[in-house]
């Protein structure tokens, strides 16, 4: 298999697979076959069969390669929070398992740079389908929104010691103040985004928004973990004796300890879940107030990242309006308090 680069998404030689196999599971296990498998646009994911190993069937998930120390700072493609999460991930699914919300098994997960200079990490492969496959029916679907709304719940009764992003030793990279972590992503967003001249000088609009109303995001005392990427895609369904169930709450390494209703899904997801999640969202006008301005921070984000790091303009763009749509409800909901 050839190598190809699509923004980050890059895949690996064939003996570099093998290499990383005889390294994790013994100069004995085999390789039988791997694919490499579509819709990731971050992580370069596989899967590989695999002979005389305790494990038949496994993932490997590679993160985008760092940045290249020649190159220099300006260039370098990814997030603070990007270049730790993969390492974070097994943190983030011993929360879920400890809470009882069914989580993938990482086998292994490898920040040392000794095959290959990525992170990467070897899964036990869950057979299932995806909880938008559209063999699901509405029923079916319901009954499953339900089941993620208690267990999103659940995820949203562990609390972390601060604000911020889980790291591979457990700490987390933040502040105790939420307003701070707010800050420093749009901050860092609005660099990247100043570096290429995207969206002249909207990032210092939305750095400005958390800055001058700090004390409404600092209401939020209480640090809650969040998936941040809680869609359809990401919740795996298994079925047993015609019964669908989840089988398993997968890419948590965008997770966070942050307010609960940063999670968008909460906004967006249909009547089974909330009857499932249990708790009313704060329709108080700080309540709406800050749910607006973490869909700002999201859009802008993904306006940035579909332009410039996963080469999709087309939704680049999508999210280019619909953050400028956004930052104009905002300005209609803060300019009677100023």
């Amino acid at each position: 298999m050839s190598t190809i680069t699509t923004g980050l998404h890059r895949t690996i030689p064939t003996e570099i697979v093998y290499q990383l196999v005889e390294k994790n599971f013994g100069t004995a296990t085999k390789v039988k076959e791997y694919s490499l498998l579509q819709g990731g646009l971050f992580n370069t994911t596989y899967r590989v069969l695999l002979e005389n190993a305790a494990y038949s069937d496994v993932i490997l998930r590679l993160a985008p390669e760092g940045i290249d120390p020649l190159a220099g700072k300006a260039s370098d493609p990814l997030f603070s929070f990007e270049r730790t999460m993969m390492t974070a991930e097994p943190v983030v699914y011993d929360y879920y398992q400890k809470a009882a919300i069914p989580a993938p098994h990482v086998i292994v997960c490898d920040n040392s740079g000794s095959i290959i200079p990525r992170t990467y990490m070897f899964m036990e492969f869950i057979p299932s389908n995806q909880l938008n496959h559209p063999s699901i029916s509405l029923p079916e679907k319901d009954k499953l929104y339900r089941e993620l709304g208690k267990y999103t719940a659940a995820m949203h009764r562990i609390q972390g010691e601060s604000f911020g992003w889980p790291q591979g030793d457990g700490t987390i990279q933040g502040s105790d103040r939420w307003s701070e972590v707010l800050m420093a992503f749009a901050e860092e967003t609005a660099s990247k985004a100043e570096q290429v001249g995207y969206m002249p000088g909207v990032g210092e609009q939305i750095t400005s928004m958390f800055r001058d109303h700090s004390e409404l995001f600092d209401e939020v005392t209480v640090p809650v973990l969040v998936h941040n990427d809680l869609w359809e895609a990401n919740v795996l369904i298994h079925e047993d004796k015609d019964v669908l169930d989840i089988a398993a709450i997968i890419d948590g390494d965008r997770s966070m300890f942050a307010d609960r209703e940063f999670e968008a899904i909460l906004s967006t997801a249909p009547p089974a879940f909330q009857e499932g999640y249990g708790q009313a969202l704060d329709m108080s006008d700080q309540g709406l107030a800050r749910r607006l301005a973490y869909r700002i921070l999201s859009s802008y984000f993904n306006a940035y990242v579909h332009e410039y790091q996963v080469d999709q303009p087309h939704d680049g763009q999508k999210f280019r309006q619909r953050t400028l749509d956004l930052m104009e409800q905002w300005k209609m909901m803060i300019e009677p308090y100023q």
